[in-house]
């Protein structure tokens, strides 16, 4: 009798968050608007996995992260995590549900005690979730700060760190918690090259004793490092989903993606361009009906067509290549005039949790 395949770590399917209008200050005048943020986005990681997921701030990153843990409740979706249905778990025992799914916030600030020194953060880990404490809890801590090379602030509290140092004390604790899966909200962010380096490190070295990575980041060379998958999040939908080895400027991408790697170098438009930009930043358009990102798209505000399918259809994510899907009309057109189809060796190269969610 065959084996059967253990569940997939993570499946997060249709995912949706709006968040509730609210009355202005102290209750006064017209309450706003409900403010959706998330439109359906699916995520599927195995054991072990890294996924990637980039876009501009407000894109709607951190909060999709913070779903799939539960630190923020979806407005719908459904989540599974190891096979269980996620969203089922009582609120009383989330907490203790939660400790193999641990989140890096992006602001190491708001998860120290400030009157605790880095020492007692640590040692609090070591005890609650494994119940460590004395000699074997201080040779842990010691190896731990020896690898973010932070052995000598051990004794200082939050105050007297850097927000560098405080984010490595942040991703040193979790770390300490050995979890099966890990929301990293730029957990790289502010570090120089060297400790950057070292921190990326001490993580690929957890996700050897199979950790997970749901891995968010403005940072693209960061991204392509860790990443076995990236998925591009655009006013909270997913617009592109690729293996790292399809994020090169010289191949196809969605316009948006695109324009991330022109960010990334820092690649300054011209007049006509910049013009342009403002223009198309200005241009309200329906954001209920077809492509969501248009109004930006220079591709499509050069072709001048405003009954055409990009302002008609919602683009579907759709093969552009064996490791690589994109929501984008035009792009689409232009694979299908010019790309040859995929060979059986490049279909086979795909990951099954990657398989799995393209034949959803």
């Amino acid at each position: 009798m065959a084996e059967s395949k253990p569940p997939l770590l993570l499946e997060a399917l249709q995912i949706k968050k709006t968040f509730p209008g609210s009355k202005g200050f102290l209750g006064i005048g017209p309450k706003s608007a409900p403010s959706p943020v998330l439109h359906g986005v699916d995520l599927l990681m195995d054991h072990g996995e890294v996924t990637g997921l980039i876009g501009e701030s407000g894109s709607g990153k951190t909060t999709f992260g913070k779903c799939v843990l539960r630190i923020v409740e979806p407005s719908s979706g459904t989540i599974r995590i190891n096979g269980e249905d996620w969203r089922a778990v009582p609120q009383a025992q989330l907490q203790h549900a939660r400790r193999q799914y641990q989140m890096i916030y992006q602001n190491p600030y708001a998860c120290l005690n400030p009157g605790l020194s880095v020492r007692a953060h640590l040692r609090e880990t070591l005890q609650v979730f494994h119940g460590i404490t004395g000699t074997e809890a201080d040779d842990r801590i010691a190896a731990e700060l020896g690898r973010f090379g932070m052995l000598e602030k051990a004794k200082s509290y939050p105050g007297e760190l850097s927000g560098g140092e405080k984010r490595r004390v942040s991703v040193a604790r979790t770390l300490l918690t050995e979890p099966r899966l890990v929301v990293a909200d730029e957990p790289t962010s502010g570090l120089d090259a060297s400790v950057k380096a070292d921190v990326l490190d001490a993580m690929l070295d957890a996700r050897d004793s199979n950790t997970a990575y749901l891995f968010i980041s403005h940072d693209l060379d960061v991204i392509r490092f860790v990443s076995d998958r990236i998925l591009v999040m655009y006013r909270g939908r997913i617009v592109e989903v690729m293996e790292k080895d399809r994020i090169a400027e010289e191949l196809p991408h969605h316009p948006y993606t695109v324009r991330l790697f022109e960010a990334a170098r820092a690649a300054v438009p011209d007049a006509d361009e910049a013009k342009a930009l403002a223009e198309a930043a200005d241009r309200k358009i329906d954001q209920t009906v077809g492509c969501p990102y248009r109004g930006l798209c220079q591709v499509w505000n050069s072709r001048g067509r405003p009954d055409d399918e990009c302002a008609q259809v919602r683009p579907e994510l759709t093969t552009v290549h064996a490791n690589q899907r994109a929501a984008c009309h035009v792009l689409i057109e232009q694979i299908g005039r010019t790309a040859e189809p995929p060979t059986k060796m490049q279909e086979g190269s795909t990951s099954g949790a990657q398989s799995e969610e393209s034949a959803r």
